[in-house]
């Protein structure tokens, strides 16, 4: 009962963030074969260096289809960044600020299982936009592009949205165990995301703040150094997924000692 409810209260922000995000995905690559190479003047023409470096288009080959694939690359992680951390702000937070968290925790089920069930519903609308939105890119390139491209490029991309937009969904988890509030902490929470993504653009600006790359998981997951490499930076991807887990876990404490009454 409990998962049928969440599935129906998460599904219009997860059906709106996945429809824009895969719809601005397909459309930047059916213009792949229309502006080929000449995009690159273009972008020069209207985006000093400076800005394209720090929305991840340094050193893109624009010969290459997939690097057509690179330039939505921040867009989409902005979009479910801030999708994923509106939702894992409000999941149990709403509940203390709705008043429905006495019911709620009345059930026959452990608070802690009740929680985590939550928790799961939400990351299971991450993991199904993030699919659509790979599947989408898949038949994108086999509809409007002709020459080869790396597939595991494109599902590493993918890789890297999935895991950016969970911790950020962990961190938003975590800062509404703070308060009782899911407005403020959805505010908040946003806002933390929106603060970081300014500041790996100033930081992609200004070469002299780059050791606060290390601080910034905008800077951890680039859609050009994916398709540079065709790896993931293991050190990124185990403090991303070791400070997710942390936060969680933190969150989950905090709510299991919460005053329903609050």
């Amino acid at each position: 009962m409990l998962f049928k409810r969440e599935l129906k209260c998460n599904f219009r922000a997860f059906a709106v963030t996945t429809l824009i995000s895969a719809f601005l995905v397909v459309y930047i690559i059916s213009m792949a074969p229309t502006f080929g190479t000449d995009i690159q003047q273009i972008l020069d023409m209207k985006m000093p260096k400076e800005l394209q470096n720090a929305i991840g288009m340094k050193g893109l080959d624009y010969s290459n289809a997939s690097s057509f694939y690179a330039i939505a690359f921040s867009y989409v992680y902005l979009f479910l960044a801030i999708y994923v951390a509106g939702a894992f702000a409000a999941v149990v937070s709403k509940e203390f600020s709705d008043k429905t968290a006495e019911y709620l925790f009345s059930l026959p089920a452990k608070r802690s299982r009740i929680i985590i069930t939550k928790l799961l519903v939400v990351s299971l609308y991450v993991l199904t936009s993030v699919l659509i939105i790979f599947v989408g890119s898949l038949i994108a390139f086999t509809a409007f592009i002709d020459q080869d491209y790396s597939q595991t490029a494109i599902a590493l991309i993918s890789l890297a949205w999935l895991m950016g937009a969970l911790f950020f969904g962990a961190l938003a988890f975590f800062i509404s165990s703070l308060t009782a509030q899911s407005k403020s902490a959805s505010l908040v929470s946003i806002g933390v995301v929106v603060g970081m993504y300014l500041l790996q653009v100033i930081i992609s600006m200004n070469g002299d703040i780059s050791f606060l790359k290390y601080i910034s998981p905008f800077d951890w997951f680039k859609g050009s150094d994916i398709l540079k490499y065709v790896s993931l930076d293991l050190k990124y991807c185990m403090v991303c997924i070791a400070l997710s887990a942390l936060f969680i876990w933190v969150g989950i404490r905090r709510f299991m000692k919460m005053d329903v009454l609050v």
